[in-house]
């Protein structure tokens, strides 16, 4: 009677173990599933400032590092934004494999103001702004005949304040600007921070230097590039 109780009983025992081995693999097979439903971070959240100032979106330590030489006055900028800027920030901004850096490249005293606001309202809120600008560029461009003989004069005499001033009454950025939050009272606050100006013009400055002669022109890892136009052609240079 012992040799049959012992063996019952090893029976019971491997069964015991058995179900509780497959409960420990369910415990493991339920964590590993939540840990693979976890949504990986949208770097289209993170913005930061470089050292010159100039606006960056997306991983800081992404394999490609673009930067975008633009002007808010252009329209194949425009373009880029609108149509092709949207599928290269999904596909790679988003995901971490690159980061995108705005650089300006001023083409005209009007740039200047359109600069000056996408940079109101903090880092934020730089990305939206510059994308409402190109969205609404031929509405507030198309009005450049309405500034006035007296701004002009201000821009003569390098009373750059009043000069952007008189260009945001009298093109109807202030409507524009209001869409996106800012008022006239902050907008016309950015528009006599002297520091932003500072910043603007270096940037403009310094593609100049680097040998940038038309926008939107882009640099991958440091190296400027040729006949890039699209998303196409952008995704062709990077890693």
């Amino acid at each position: 009677m012992i040799g049959p109780q012992i063996s019952s009983k090893q029976e019971n025992m491997s069964h015991i173990m058995k179900s509780g081995s497959i409960l420990v693999l369910g415990a493991f097979a339920l964590a590993a599933g939540t840990m693979a439903a976890t949504p990986k971070k949208n770097w289209l959240l993170t913005f930061s400032l470089t050292d010159k100032g100039a606006h960056v979106i997306g991983n800081p330590a992404a394999p490609n590092k673009v930067v975008e030489y633009l002007s808010y006055t252009c329209g194949h900028c425009a373009d880029f934004e609108m149509n092709h800027s949207p599928a290269f920030k999904t596909q790679y901004v988003a995901t971490g494999k690159a980061s995108l850096e705005i650089r300006n490249l001023l083409l005209n005293p009007i740039d200047l103001t359109a600069a000056m606001l996408a940079r109101c309202g903090g880092k934020g809120r730089f990305f939206g702004n510059q994308k409402h600008l190109f969205a609404t560029q031929s509405v507030w461009l198309g009005k450049a005949k309405n500034i006035s003989a007296a701004t002009q004069a201000h821009l003569k005499s390098e009373n750059y304040t009043a000069y952007m001033t008189g260009v945001y009454n009298e093109i109807g950025l202030g409507p524009i600007m209001q869409q996106r939050g800012i008022s006239p009272v902050q907008a016309k606050a950015c528009l006599a921070d002297k520091a932003a100006l500072k910043i603007v013009l270096d940037l403009t400055d310094g593609g100049a230097a680097a040998g940038v002669n038309g926008t939107p022109t882009f640099m991958i890892n440091g190296v400027l590039q040729d006949h890039v136009h699209s998303f196409a052609d952008l995704k062709a240079k990077m890693k």
